[in-house]
């Protein structure tokens, strides 16, 4: 049996991941959508978001999107738990998606401040397109002013889209190195 515990910054979430890559989940898009503990879809109230989401097994997540009105935003949350960067030089992400029309995804490093939080975000859009993509951007930790070192909590935050789409998220790691 091959050992399956992993340590490190980026183990947690990596796991959540795992763990919806290797299960069926569905259910309807709401304002709130509590996929997985430490994995959110979220929306501004005002977009009257409705549909269906789908993690089919091998594959993370596709969203069927509508949205009734306009709105302010909509993203997907990832929890990345407490963590002190000073010791790492980089926070990133790689992922596949897809898209049946062009949209841009934006994704933002979220961390929790005695005053509430700060966002960082990373220098490259997520492009979704009819053909799979490969996406992969870092965050040098040490020199962003919005990029606290400390956080009592972080999260990967993508924004979305706020008018109706589809989109699949083939596949996402996450890395501290």
């Amino acid at each position: 049996m091959a050992e399956n515990i992993a340590t490190g910054l980026d183990a947690q979430v990596n796991h959540t991941l795992a763990v919806l890559r290797d299960s069926v989940i569905e259910g309807d898009i709401g304002h709130e959508n509590g996929i997985l503990p430490g994995l959110s879809l979220r929306s501004d109230m005002a977009l009257q978001a409705s549909g269906r989401y789908i993690s089919q097994e091998g594959r993370l997540l596709t969203l069927d999107v509508t949205t009734q009105a306009q709105g302010d935003w909509m993203a997907l949350h990832l929890s990345l738990g407490g963590s002190d960067y000073t010791p790492h030089g980089f926070v990133g992400l790689a992922c596949r998606t897809a898209a049946p029309e062009p949209i841009i995804v934006q994704p933002c490093l979220r961390s929790g401040t005695e005053e509430g939080f700060v966002d960082c975000f990373f220098d490259k859009h997520i492009l979704a397109t009819p053909e799979e993509a490969s996406h992969l951007d870092a965050l040098p930790i040490h020199n962003r002013s919005n990029l606290p070192l400390h956080a009592p909590w972080r999260e990967l935050i993508m924004f979305l889209p706020v008018h109706s789409f589809r989109w699949s998220l083939h596949d996402l790691r996450i890395f501290v190195v």
